[in-house]
């Protein structure tokens, strides 16, 4: 008689093994519409029980799916299989340096916020759900935030992974091209060649999350194997620990809250105000404004049609002042200044409203009509996003749908949802049908249909035609290096029938 699953996992691992319904229901879901209700849950306790798990479930040729917070938008952390969950034991800072970090996936990203900021340190990337969700997601997903126009995604933070493949082998991969995994080495092999194909099928964006990021592993700087796994979704292997470059707080900033008449008349403002060189440049459209004043009319976002928040900050005040009061002089006329301010208790009441935005969103589900994330994190380049936008806009009237939008419009990231009936066939047609539409434009105009988001089981299917047929078979091949039976997080990055 075969012995169950979760009952052999029980004796080979020192964590948590959860395979009862109730357990198996929790994580069935997470921040997507998709539900998948794996087989067994594990919560391992350190690195030799993910080496162990990965170990037995590949001598069974069962497929594993790390998770954290399960903050995901698009179901990256949801399998028919086993599912490992870091957020219970491997949650921990093991060191903080004066200019990185080593943690565990686990970690909250809150959580290191708080302990860096004691010692006057910040990891610069900060989505919206920063709050609960874990350093290991950030890295798959290659998060982003508010703050990335000025320093960067997840990706560009990433100095050394420790990784647990598939046949639970592990592998500790650095930026300094000293690695000795042999994998890395096959990876240098495969990439020098094309290095030129790939540096000019890569959109010239300010964020990316589409596929495998290949342009930011090699390029005119040189080899950077761990940055493979930023933007991988666990497809390649599973985060033991991760070492991340941290930076000074900045001494000062200032903050400002713009209101304008009209998403279009605040689009069409953002090429003027990066020339003053902003570290954050968001935006809030009506459709999300009118949900926080229903909720909390003392909002500071009463009676505006569109909100943009502009960020200066810096070590030097002079600086700051300077690009601060040039930023007003070129508006003047253009938009209401609602708010400016220095100090950190109002600047933090600021970003609290752009943060809970998305919370804001989830509030208009009701009963199977929902706001669809499909084509909700296309990036294209700023200077475009007018044009962009308008298309986007008329798409919408043109189908009748009711629609949300923010985003990061200093990247050119927007952050917009149809709301559809998601039991509907013919609505749930229509959005396939609209999201092809919009994917071609913005990839026409040489943006990413994946900016911060990650590409899950919603996306993948659209990455052959965002790169084309000869970089996604470099992305199989690469698939191929890292986990040659497709066992890591199946249905993601790669589609499975794209197996040979």
């Amino acid at each position: 008689m075969e012995i169950p699953i979760d009952d052999e996992l029980k004796r080979i691992a020192k964590g948590e093994i959860l395979s009862d319904t109730w357990s198996r229901e929790i994580y069935s879901v997470d921040a997507s519409n998709y539900i998948i209700k794996p087989s067994v849950v594990v919560c391992p306790v350190d690195k030799y029980d993910v080496e162990k798990i990965c170990k037995y479930c590949f001598s069974k040729n069962m497929p594993i799916t790390g998770r954290g917070a399960g903050t995901g938008l698009l179901g990256q952390s949801l399998s028919s299989n086993v599912v490992m969950d870091f957020t219970k034991y491997m949650n921990k800072i093991i060191e903080i340096g004066d200019d990185y970090i080593e943690v565990q996936p686990g970690l909250v990203k809150g959580i290191l916020d708080r302990e860096l900021k004691k010692r006057g340190k910040f990891l610069p990337p900060d989505p919206a759900s920063s709050n609960y969700c874990t350093i290991g997601g950030m890295i798959a997903n290659n998060s982003s935030g508010a703050h990335c126009l000025s320093y960067g995604s997840t990706i560009d933070f990433l100095q050394e992974i420790c990784i647990v493949y598939s046949d639970g082998t592990t592998g500790i991969i650095s930026g300094n091209n000293k690695s000795e995994d042999p994998k890395m080495k096959t990876l240098l092999r495969l990439l020098s060649p094309l290095i030129h194909i790939i540096q000019s099928r890569y959109p010239k964006v300010n964020k990316n999350s589409c596929g495998y990021r290949l342009d930011a592993v090699i390029n005119d700087k040189g080899f950077s194997p761990q940055k493979i796994f930023a933007a991988s979704e666990g497809t390649l292997g599973i985060l033991a620990s991760a070492k991340l470059k941290i930076l000074d707080i900045p001494l000062h900033r200032h903050l400002m809250l713009l209101g304008f008449k009209n998403l279009l008349s605040a689009i069409n403002t953002v090429p003027l105000i990066l020339q003053y060189s902003p570290v954050a440049l968001e935006m809030l459209d009506h459709t999300i404004i009118s949900l926080g004043e229903r909720d909390n009319p003392q909002q500071l976002t009463k009676n505006s049609g569109c909100l943009l928040f502009v960020e200066f900050a810096g070590d030097r005040i002079e600086d700051i002042d300077r690009k601060t009061h040039l930023c007003k002089d070129g508006l003047s006329g253009k938009c209401s200044i609602i708010e400016s301010a220095s100090d950190e208790s109002t600047i933090t009441k600021i970003w609290e409203a752009r943060k809970g935005a998305l919370n804001q969103i989830m509030k208009l589900t009701y009963g199977t009509r929902k706001p669809i994330g499909l084509i909700e994190d296309t990036v294209v380049n700023p200077y475009l996003l007018h044009a962009y936008t308008q298309y986007l806009l008329q798409t919408y009237i043109d189908n009748k749908l009711e629609y949300v939008v923010y985003g990061h419009v200093g990247d050119g990231n927007l952050h917009t949802r149809p709301l559809i009936d998601i039991d509907s066939k013919s609505e749930t047609d229509l959005i396939e049908r609209i999201a092809q539409q919009i994917f071609n434009r913005v990839i026409g105009i040489g943006g990413t249909i994946t900016g911060e988001h990650g590409d899950g089981l919603g996306r993948s299917k659209y990455i052959p035609s965002m790169y084309g047929n000869e970089i996604y078979s470099i992305f199989l091949r690469v698939k191929e290096i890292f986990d040659p039976t497709f066992l890591m997080n199946p249905g993601k990055k790669i589609l499975l029938n794209s197996r040979v």
